[in-house]
């Protein structure tokens, strides 16, 4: 059996707050603590999927509960509630009308609840639901305790009979599938059309992780914020399995000019994240951070850095069937319950799929060697390129953005804009060239990645269209494609997962249609 436990807790306690709490049960649960503890979550707000293993699955959800509980989807139906909190005299905004009518949603028949209140409001809410409640005895000094049962008759939609899964595509997305799926029990075949793991664009020695900002917070920002906490942890807990040179350096983003400014001021203003993961810096402080003289203030994230995608890949796909040398055409699909195409803009040569409106987005990273005032450099600087701090003596700079362009081979004039860009922050007197390299992503036409079922295909997902964010959304997406294979309860929010849907572009040009009508 497998076990799902999702909770709601709007101020989230700092793990060494969690751990005084937990000290006098450190003699029952030993070390397990020690790995609750690696995987705790960042403080952000949002949905946080962890997997402690094949059988127990948490998603912690960060935010206010009646805006985040609306959120949350379980095709299977809840099974049980514990209602806990402070009593409804102390915290009245947590048990309001709303969070009894989305628990009565997520019901199925014969579902359960259980709280150590008795306050009339929250048995006149339950009822007022559609549960039966009952008082019963209570626990230590608490005299009595509600149970309540429900008693509503909700469609539930039974769990899909999935097992082998194929996957085409050997980069980022391909391999966090394999990974995801493996762990949650199913099992993967990854088809990959080159002769290694990571030939594409997810092939590059080193990638930055950082979330794709916005002023406001909004379903895609949220979307990015689970897939970055997600890709923090995911990448700390792959570096104690082999060397994936994950480094938790930290990033700058750069104010260089007023948008950018208002942009990075507005996510640190309305995304709700505690200080500890993100907080800005005037020059001076900025400058201590990084190790080098800067220019321009910064949005500083101490938790972000870089990773090995080409290491990440192989080590993801560690005890996964992977067939090299396929060409995807030559699969027999009808083998598989459920295929997964995870092939980049290669997924519009399936049948169905041509006009999905994705396309390939040139990018070329600059190999530099590092200089006497660069080697101090300790955090990675973002200013619409990037720099790296150095690594056996090199730094990667990047990167070229030409959808228009589609040359495989390394340009010297690619190269002098990473370096022109990066003059622009970091002055380093005529940086030595020491390699280039080229990679074409996959992006769509309003910069979301496509994940999840393909429209009008069955049994077909597709996870595609991750940019320059892959590192990370990929994680995020693989989850969720798990989620819909086992009919788990979904592991984003609502209004996120349908700003992924594949079929968003008909979807709104249906609406757009109708509106005209």
């Amino acid at each position: 059996q497998k076990l799902h436990y999702l909770s709601f807790e709007k101020y989230p306690l700092s793990w060494d707050e969690c751990a005084r709490a937990l000290a006098q049960w450190r003699g029952v649960f030993g070390g397990r603590t020690d790995r609750l503890r690696a995987l705790y979550p960042l403080r952000v707000p949002g949905f946080h999927r962890i997997m402690l293993n094949e059988q127990v699955t948490l998603t912690l959800i960060f935010d206010d509960v009646n805006d985040a509980l609306p959120q949350l989807d379980a095709p299977s139906g809840v099974d049980a509630w514990f209602l806990d909190g402070f009593a409804p005299s102390k915290n009245p905004e947590m048990w309001t009308d709303k969070v009894f009518a989305e628990m009565a949603r997520l019901s199925r028949e014969g579902t359960t609840a259980a709280t150590f209140t008795v306050a009339g409001i929250v048995k006149r809410g339950l009822e007022a639901a559609g549960f039966a409640v009952e008082k019963k005895q209570g626990f230590g000094r608490k005299r009595e305790m509600l149970t309540a049962r429900f008693e509503g008759k909700n469609p539930v939609l039974p769990a899909p009979k999935i097992n082998r899964v194929a996957i085409i595509g050997g980069g980022l997305a391909g391999t966090a599938a394999a990974f995801v799926l493996k762990r949650q029990g199913l099992q993967p075949v990854l088809f990959e059309k080159g002769s290694a793991l990571a030939s594409g664009a997810s092939g590059n020695p080193e990638g930055l992780y950082n979330p794709r900002f916005s002023q406001f917070r909004t379903p895609e920002s949220d979307f990015h914020t689970a897939a970055w906490a997600q890709g923090v942890r995911t990448f700390a807990e792959s570096q104690g399995a082999s060397d994936v040179a994950f480094n938790p350096c930290g990033s700058l983003h750069l104010a260089m000019d007023a948008e950018r400014e208002k942009k990075l001021r507005g996510a640190l203003a309305n995304w709700g994240w505690h200080s500890s993961h993100m907080h800005w810096l005037d020059i001076d402080e900025a400058s201590r951070r990084a190790g080098v003289a800067l220019k321009y203030e910064a949005l500083c994230l101490p938790d972000a850095g870089t990773v090995s995608p080409v290491a990440l890949c192989n080590v993801w796909a560690t005890g996964v069937d992977v067939r090299l040398n396929t060409d995807a055409q030559a699969i027999d699909l009808k083998e598989f319950d459920a295929v997964i195409l995870a092939c980049g803009t290669a997924v519009k040569s399936f049948e169905g799929l041509a006009e999905l409106p994705i396309h390939a987005v040139r990018g070329q990273m600059t190999e530099i060697k590092a200089t006497h005032t660069s080697h101090h450099l300790k955090t990675n600087l973002c200013y619409g390129g990037y720099i790296a701090p150095e690594s056996d003596g090199i730094h990667r700079v990047g990167a070229t953005f030409q959808q228009w362009l589609d040359d495989p081979n390394p340009r010297a004039e690619d190269d002098a804009d990473n370096l022109s860009r990066l003059a622009a922050v970091l002055p380093m007197q005529k940086p030595e060239i020491v390699g280039s390299r080229v990679g074409f992503r996959c992006s769509s036409r309003d910069r979301s990645p496509l994940v999840g079922q393909a429209q009008g295909l069955d049994n077909v997902y597709l996870s595609v269209a991750h940019g320059s964010h892959g590192l990370c959304s990929s994680l995020a997406a693989a989850h969720l494609i798990a989620d819909l294979l086992t009919g788990a309860p979904r592991s984003l929010p609502r209004d996120s997962i349908a700003i992924l849907d594949p079929a968003r572009f008909e979807k709104r040009a249906a609406k757009k249609e109708k509106r005209r009508d």
